[in-house]
């Protein structure tokens, strides 16, 4: 009987796929994708069944791309070096296995991992951490082995390229088509909540290491989506309820723009390009009507307040009034109606705490809490009136 093995990518391909972006051939001229490479393995790591040759790769080339002294201090580097190297020389010597109990001597000698290997992860753990100097060359060394030892038996199948061989347009939007591929068609299948939001996830990590890797690719991304029709539903109909997708695509797309703030004004403008500029019975459109969903969604809604900061809003209104029709005039009134929201909620604030508040003792805060910058109180932020300016590990006795 045939053994099943599962494993945490789809095809072979993509294991290949990560295996050139750790290790990329000698003819390769592209960017450095080594940071998509720990991201794929860390989405990997969400479905569980990661070989620990695969994790180790991963760990110990992240601590090499966290080797950088004017951005980390040496402590932080050398100890980034260090949980690395011990986690993939444990995972590889670990006395709790099945059978008879040996040393790690004995477990690294059967394995062929150098002895030097085991002293030094004793070191590390038990004593201080080595130098920089001893950790760089381990890091290189064990990486050598992995390659020796795992990589290099993987051999290569039809397909099996990095995400994308240049930095232009046709390469990275089909590196993009490939990340979304997981959420491009709808499963058959119910789904749980966790999965569908680790799956989220995962698509998320793998764009935001595409558009890190990619100059072009942030600014690609938002018509990806739209040419795809990723964002409506296929078979959708005028007054269907989108708030499933909203809600399963926001998850990705909050990711995105964590990472990279223009991705939301982008994505706003390509929208409202395309509504503005589809005016075949657009009343009657559910691609329309859905894409008026998005930017309301997006524009008005709590979820997205913190990143509408960087949103096009002058710039949508100019699209509404320069095209108007019938959701362009409702999407120009719902903008409007937010924005006086916005700009009514200092002025409430304000109105509040002179009801509630005690007489000013101090005559100076009065000027200070004008100089605040309407943003600041838009979000909330204020003056604490009373405040105790006893330095910090004093203690007040009678």
């Amino acid at each position: 009987m045939a053994k099943v093995i599962f494993t945490a990518w789809k095809t072979k391909a993509q294991l290949v796929e990560v295996r050139n972006e750790f290790y990329p051939p000698p003819s390769y001229a592209g960017p450095d994708l080594r940071s998509h490479g720990c991201a794929v393995v860390e989405a990997w790591k969400l479905r569980g069944n990661v070989p620990h040759h695969v994790e180790a790769t991963a760990l110990l080339t992240d601590a090499i791309l966290h080797d950088d002294a004017q951005r980390n201090s040496i402590f932080s580097i050398r100890a980034t070096y260090s949980a690395a190297f011990c986690r993939f020389v444990t995972g590889l010597v670990d006395t709790k296995i099945h059978g008879v109990r040996r040393t790690m001597f004995q477990r690294a000698t059967d394995l062929g991992l150098p002895a030097s290997f085991v002293e030094l992860r004793h070191e590390a753990t038990h004593r201080e951490p080595p130098s920089l100097v001893v950790l760089r060359k381990a890091a290189q060394r064990s990486l050598e082995w992995l390659w020796d030892n795992f990589w290099a038996d993987i051999c290569d199948e039809p397909g099996a390229t990095p995400a994308f061989a240049h930095d232009d347009g046709v390469s990275v939007r089909a590196a993009l088509c490939d990340a979304l591929q997981p959420l491009a068609g709808g499963s058959a299948e119910p789904v749980s909540k966790k999965r569908k939001y680790d799956r989220a996830i995962s698509v998320a990590m793998r764009l935001v290491s595409i558009c890190n890797a990619s100059g072009p690719g942030i600014r690609l991304l938002p018509g990806v989506l739209l040419e795809q029709e990723l964002l409506v539903p296929a078979g959708r109909t005028l007054g269907d309820s989108l708030n499933d997708t909203l809600k399963e695509w926001s998850t990705v797309l909050l990711k995105v723009a964590e990472s990279h703030p223009s991705f939301l004004r982008h994505l706003t403008e390509d929208m409202v390009n395309d509504l503005a500029f589809n005016t075949k019975d657009a009343s009657t459109n559910p691609h329309s009507e859905a894409l008026y969903l998005w930017l309301v969604h997006i524009l008005t809604s709590p979820t997205w307040e913190f990143h509408r900061q960087s949103c096009p809003h002058s710039y949508v209104l100019q699209a509404c009034d320069g095209s108007p029709h019938h959701w362009t005039t409702l999407l120009a009134e719902q903008v409007k109606k937010q924005a006086k929201k916005t700009s009514a909620l200092p002025v409430a604030r304000s109105g509040a705490q002179t009801r509630v508040s005690k007489p000013q003792t101090r005559p100076q805060s009065q000027g200070t809490t004008t100089q605040l910058s309407e943003k600041l109180l838009a979000h909330g932020w204020g003056l604490l009136e009373q405040w105790d300016s006893r330095p910090l590990g004093v203690v007040a006795s009678n």
